[in-house]
């Protein structure tokens, strides 16, 4: 009689085990796939497989587009110093019988200085187009103080550097 007394009692304690046990596993379960509802969030595909392999191949596409813009980033990088990037422009009047402005210079340069500043002349009878190359700021051809004053606008100095 003992023997089964202390077979039932172990059975009962193993039994309160096993239910424990079963309680644990179950609410850890639950965090598991709550956890993974909020990763995961509602999906069409009930398939988790299925879903995580369209993210991986979303993220690959993704990859591929990103290296795409890096590659289209540096060779943007590589034009822009070579691009017009400031411009200035100084309207004037040259000649004393004509009004109202219509002469021009106008300085175009890039990143490193260099580009063309053209100059507009108009008088009443005829009106001159010159260009003058230009290189890192300077010119082999001698600049009016209209030219230099627009090429101190294109480069944002200040107007008294260019009549310098």
């Amino acid at each position: 009689m003992n023997h089964e007394l202390v077979l039932v009692i172990a059975l009962a304690v193993i039994l309160v085990a096993a239910l424990v046990w079963q309680s644990l596993t179950t609410r850890r379960l639950s965090r598991l796939e709550q956890r993974l509802d909020a990763l995961i969030g509602d999906t069409a595909t009930p398939n988790t497989t299925q879903m995580l392999a369209e993210c991986l191949a979303t993220v690959r596409r993704t990859d591929l587009a990103v290296s795409d813009l890096q590659q289209h980033q540096r060779q943007v990088e590589q034009w822009l110093p070579r691009t017009i990037r400031h411009v200035g422009l100084v309207r004037f009047s040259p000649f004393h019988d004509t009004g109202g402005d219509q002469s021009f210079a106008l300085a175009l340069l890039d990143g490193r200085g260099d580009g063309v500043v053209v100059t507009a002349l108009h008088s009443r009878t005829d009106s001159r187009l010159y260009a003058k190359p230009i290189e890192q700021h300077q010119s082999t051809y001698t600049l009016t103080p209209e030219e230099r004053e627009a090429m101190a606008r294109a480069v944002g100095a200040p107007l008294e550097a260019a009549h310098t």
